[in-house]
């Protein structure tokens, strides 16, 4: 039996605009942590976390010549799992930044689709592992945050999202497989499109350990003065148990900018969590030298 509920999301979604909406209605939860430190940037990050193989000289060309890329990190983490031979792993994240609260003051929410290259040595140390973005799509209403994440030296383009309130929408009655959508407001040209289903129940390729790794390693941009210091902590209680914790799998297509042709990429496994997070912005890259790991929950 089709739920109710289930067949009102799929309505309301299929009639929606893409633009973020001034009165958005979204199925995350509120911010648990704001009142933990209120005097730090704060909120929620719900969505889709996926790994792109692409081939290592793709990523090499991607991620500025005078960073090396710490192969011998990602490989360890990567020897036991089917992730292919020779390729490296890039990160797709399409999320939901919902409830951002910075010294009592609220910031609207917006949704964001970027493709980062994890595991690079921005201090020429030999082990900190950053990641390095260049590209990402932000809500075309949100001034602050494509403003706050261009000042990284991320080229921003505003974006239009569907479904327009979340990071993702249920495709069927059923509510299993999803769908997520992203282009350019203005040209409809940049974009990057996800559909997936829920992959075979107890199946995690990529173990919570290296989600977690990857997603708090420091990120950086064309900026070479400032990194961003993005905590998720993945024991609050928006995450909820981590053992119920379920692996998706579908496909993902890409286009210029994130890649120089349109690129589809089929068997992507990713994972889809609600995650509390505490931002350090514009920190020295210096200071987070030998950085790593989630910080703790609510």
């Amino acid at each position: 039996m089709w739920s109710f509920l289930c067949l009102f999301s799929l309505y309301i979604t299929l009639g929606s605009s893409q633009l973020l909406p001034l009165t958005c209605q979204t199925e995350s939860s509120p911010n648990p942590i704001a009142a933990q430190y209120p005097n730090l940037t704060t909120g929620t990050i719900n969505g889709t976390v996926a790994i792109l193989p692409i081939p290592y000289a793709q990523a090499r060309s991607a991620i500025p010549g005078q960073y090396p890329i710490l192969t011998k990190q990602y490989q360890s983490w990567l020897k036991d799992t089917p992730f292919p031979a020779g390729m490296y792993p890039a990160m797709l994240q399409y999320e939901l930044d919902h409830d951002v609260q910075s010294s009592g003051i609220g910031i609207p929410d917006f949704l964001r689709a970027s493709i980062s290259f994890p595991f690079v040595d921005r201090l020429n140390d030999g082990y900190t592992s950053m990641a390095y973005g260049d590209n990402i799509l932000i809500s075309a209403t949100n001034a602050l945050a494509i403003a706050g994440t261009a000042a990284y030296g991320y080229t921003v383009t505003p974006g239009s999202f569907e479904p327009p309130c979340d990071a993702y929408a249920y495709s069927d009655a059923e509510c299993a497989s999803t769908y997520s959508h992203a282009t350019s407001a203005l040209s409809r040209s940049a974009g990057i499109s996800l559909e997936f289903t829920p992959a075979k129940k107890g199946f995690m390729p990529y173990s919570l350990d290296f989600y977690k790794n990857i997603t708090n390693q420091p990120q950086f941009s064309n900026n070479a003065l400032v990194c961003d210091n993005y905590i998720r902590l993945f024991n609050s209680s928006v995450t909820g148990d981590l053992d119920k914790l379920g692996t998706v799998q579908g496909e993902v297509t890409a286009t210029k900018p994130f890649f120089l042709e349109t690129t589809t990429f089929k068997n992507v496994y990713g994972i889809q969590v609600d995650n509390a997070f505490i931002e350090n912005n514009y920190k020295s890259c210096q200071s987070l030298q030998g950085y790593h790991g989630a910080g703790s929950g609510d």
